[in-house]
């Protein structure tokens, strides 16, 4: 369904007014509107989707044609979330295109000279189905995706991939792993696995080759074989990975509940996108129980095999079967055979040779000296030890300070390392807590004794947030907590605020990380394994885990409700990123009568909502009260800042347009027709912020305003003409001939001139401010609206620019020899600085 309305609008907007910057956002458009094209002055077309709209609401646009290298000035180009499958390279040919987002379309590929254009800052490409650009590397951005393509003239490939065992514990993962590697393996009781165990299997080339002929050398599978008792589900996120192949087992007579199965399965599916799963039950041998595994298909698609198993000599034919299966899914993987740039594949070899060697870990000096002999400068190898760390290969954390000079090549350093923490019964029995002294006496074996710092490191890390300092000498593991809820102080008033996190399925751990990321807003020591309570200033909240409920709960009670509440949203989404596609709903409370005063609200969900405003639907119904509330007052109770880091900016046309040509980092701007729009978007969005004219605001209601809508910028100036023709923005040009002591007297000059007809005027152009009209906010402070005459009075420019316009008062005749453009005006040092001042980007 089309948003007919909103697309004839550009279309005049663009044709009849001149329009630079273009909206059709969720137009339901399939294909770029071809008019566009005959408009060379775009500077910024946005045919994205919001992914809570409609489906019928979202644009579909598959082409990016060749026609689009005909609007030469554009700047900003985003398509996110449609269905390109085709760039034509003559987008290239855009020399000002400095933005580019293709995130979530179908992409096969992308011409290496779209990558590779001179102004191109900042490139999207995440969700795609490339078929030779690593996801990784993607991830990484504009500069990792150049240097691939650069280090890709001479290529080499690698034949290896992941294999990762799950289950409980005690269902035969070991002797799985085990029984695959070593053909004469004889069955045997093993010990428990605790942590993760990872041994190689080395697959002959010519044994492969009768699998998938285009192999070319022996073929590798790393087998991960991890633990399956409780405490090590919550770390299992960290070594989960994409682009791999699962084997679920379980035991043919062990009673694992439909809980266990749906856990992994999840997990799985978040941390492993769609990397095939096989399923085996293990000990065929005995009564087997039946598993509906037609279900867990249905709901699971990247299940590929079932198969029931037993290492028995009698039962070996099942086995072999299975190994041969798994050896086929394995060998045929979408990533075996992609090329890589050979000096890649070279360094790897290199830094396993050293692991296979017993080096558990080396320098980032070693490092480099590897790279280094293979002509890598220290630039090149460490853009490659990004990739290197984000593929698995190595950890290696070089923005942390404490952990950049270590360079981990044995994953399972790492994780025994810390799991003999967690496994220590003191530590244990202290509910999680650890001292120095624990340390040393945990650590005291020659392999962590000289690394203590940096396991530590390691633990703290916010990709781990394994564990947090308490005091000098002290330490606290979350995970380890007692699960029983403390004895604590809770004041539920009629001003609480509620809000949750409801999830499909609520991988576990989430609530400790939290602890670890916000410890230091903790409150007086208030926390268990399940819970927390925070201060942020004067607001305090509590937060809970209701995992067999599947949700997060949070009350928030004080004076900054709304900014704490945008903190511990933060924070947890960002926890969430770690995880792929999970479905999570943000649900707010109800605030009618009955909903406020009772214990347990209506919750809607947060996006609902946000559909609502975009259909303008201004009321919604309570399913408890049956009493309608207002949609804006429930979202604008939420968040006035936006959950992502970029800010999206409406202002006034021209303005948009100016600003859009900076390329300030972080900020995009939209266009709206005037003042009035502007203010309307603001207040029913709000998570989008916005940009007017000063006009005749006073200081007094400037001030109000931005501390009701924190939101709302406005210039400090009548209009964005002040900035553009302020004598020092002229003066930074350089002109000849120019004299600014006599460019500020003509200012002065017709200022005065002009000062009466412009004060006889301002108060009628004030009543139609929107912002005034919103009487119950009381923004407007009409007893002093005559300081506009003390502004106008004022021969001090920063003083009369606060009413005087450069738009429409002044005659720009003293410049017109010098034929300025606004392009000119505004690449100044002078303007960008107030521009960042404004945007509070300093």
């Amino acid at each position: 369904m089309k948003n007919k309305q909103k697309i004839s609008a550009v279309k005049k907007n663009v044709c009849e007014h001149g329009w630079q910057t273009v909206d059709l956002r969720n137009c339901g458009l399939d294909e770029i509107p071809q008019y566009l094209f005959d408009y060379p002055e775009i500077v910024s077309i946005d045919l994205g989707n919001d992914e809570w709209i409609d489906d019928e609401r979202k644009n579909k646009v598959k082409i990016l044609p060749k026609e689009i290298n005909r609007i030469k000035s554009l700047v900003r180009l985003n398509l996110e979330n449609n269905h390109v499958s085709n760039v034509a390279t003559g987008l290239s040919k855009l020399k000002n295109l400095n933005y580019l987002n293709l995130k979530n379309n179908l992409l096969s590929e992308i011409a290496e000279q779209i990558a590779n254009m001179d102004n191109l800052k900042e490139i999207n490409l995440a969700d795609n189905p490339f078929e030779m650009l690593p996801p990784e590397i993607i991830a990484r951005g504009l500069e990792s995706i150049r240097n691939f393509y650069k280090e890709l003239k001479v290529q080499d490939f690698i034949y290896e991939v992941k294999l990762i065992i799950v289950g409980e514990g005690r269902v035969g993962k070991t002797c799985i792993s085990k029984a695959l590697i070593d053909e004469n393996y004889s069955l045997e009781e093993e010990a428990s696995t605790e942590g993760i165990n990872i041994d190689k299997w080395i697959i002959p080339v010519e044994e492969i080759k009768k699998i998938n002929p285009n192999i070319s050398r022996d073929f590798q599978i790393n087998v991960w074989d991890f633990g399956g008792q409780e405490i090590y589900h919550s770390t299992h996120q960290f070594f989960l990975t994409k682009r791999s192949i699962y084997l679920l087992v379980t035991e043919s007579r062990k009673e694992d509940s439909h809980d266990d199965f749906f856990y992994w399965l999840n997990i799985i599916k978040l941390l492993g996108d769609s990397s095939p799963v096989m399923m085996a039950m293990n000990k065929c041998d005995q009564p087997t129980k039946e598993l509906p595994v037609k279900e867990y298909k249905s709901n699971f698609s990247n299940i590929v095999s079932f198969d029931k198993i037993s290492l028995k000599s009698k039962f070996k034919p099942t086995f072999l079967k299975f190994k041969d299966s798994l050896k086929a899914i394995a060998s045929n993987l979408p990533h075996i055979g992609n090329p890589l740039p050979k000096v890649w594949v070279d360094i790897r070899r290199d830094i396993e040779d050293l692991k296979n060697g017993g080096f558990d870990h080396i320098s980032k000096e070693r490092y480099l000296s590897i790279c280094k002999s293979h002509f890598r400068d220290e630039e090149s190898a460490l853009f490659l030890s990004e990739y290197f760390h984000d593929l698995g290969v190595i950890i290696h954390f070089q923005e942390d300070v404490e952990l950049q000079d270590l360079v981990v090549l044995n994953h399972e350093w790492i994780t025994t390392g810390v799991y003999k923490i967690l496994d220590d019964r003191q530590v244990i029995s202290n509910r999680g807590r650890f001292t120095s002294n624990d340390i040393l006496r945990i650590w005291s074996g020659k392999e962590y004794k000289n690394k203590i710092k940096e396991l530590l490191s390691l633990m703290k890390n916010n990709k781990f947030d394994l564990c947090f300092q308490l005091s000098d000498n002290e330490y606290l593991v979350p995970r380890l907590l007692p699960v029983d809820e403390i004895d604590y102080s809770w004041n539920k008033t009629e001003d609480t605020s509620k809000f949750e996190f409801r999830y499909k399925f609520m991988p576990k751990g989430i609530l400790a990380r939290l602890i670890v990321k916000m410890n230091s807003d903790i409150l007086n020591n208030c926390y268990w394994r399940y819970g927390v309570m925070l201060k942020y200033e004067d607001t305090s909240a509590l937060i809970r885990e209701r995992y067999f409920e599947n949700r997060i709960t949070v009350e928030l009670d004080g004076e900054n409700k709304r900014e704490f509440l945008y903190l511990i949203r933060k924070t947890i989404n960002e926890i969430h990123r770690d995880f792929n596609n999970l479905e999570v709903e943000e649900m707010v409370p109800c605030n009618c009568p009955v909903c406020t005063s009772g214990d347990s609200p209506h919750f809607y969900r947060f996006n609902l909502l946000r559909r609502f405003e975009s259909n303008n639907i201004t009321q919604t119904r309570c399913e408890i009260s049956l009493l309608e509330v207002s949609v804006l007052e429930l979202t604008s109770d939420i968040s006035k800042k936006a959950l992502s880091q970029e800010k999206v900016v409406v202002c006034e046309n021209k303005t948009a347009g100016l600003l859009l040509r900076l390329g300030l980092e972080h900020l995009t701007f939209f266009p709206e027709s005037d003042s009035s729009s502007v203010f309307i978007k603001v207040k029913t969005n709000p998570d989008k912020y916005g940009l007017r004219d000063r006009d005749f605001l006073l200081d007094s209601e400037i001030e109000k305003i931005k501390k009701k809508y924190s939101n709302y910028f406005i210039l400090e100036y009548y209009c964005i003409e002040n900035y553009l023709y302020h004598p020092q923005n002229i003066e930074e040009l350089n002109l000849d001939g120019f004299n600014i002591s006599v460019y500020e007297n003509e200012i002065i000059k017709q200022k005065n001139e002009e000062k009466n007809s412009i004060i006889s005027n301002f108060k009628m152009a004030r009543k139609s401010y929107q912002e005034f009209k919103v009487q119950l906010e009381k923004l407007e402070d009409k007893s002093n609206e005559m300081k506009i005459v003390e502004y106008l009075d004022s021969d001090d420019l920063e003083m009369f620019f606060k009413a005087y316009s450069m738009k429409d008062r002044f005659d720009k005749s003293i410049l017109e020899n010098y034929q300025l453009t606004d392009s000119e005006l505004s690449g100044t040092s002078w303007f960008i600085d107030r521009m960042n001042k404004i945007f509070n980007l300093e």
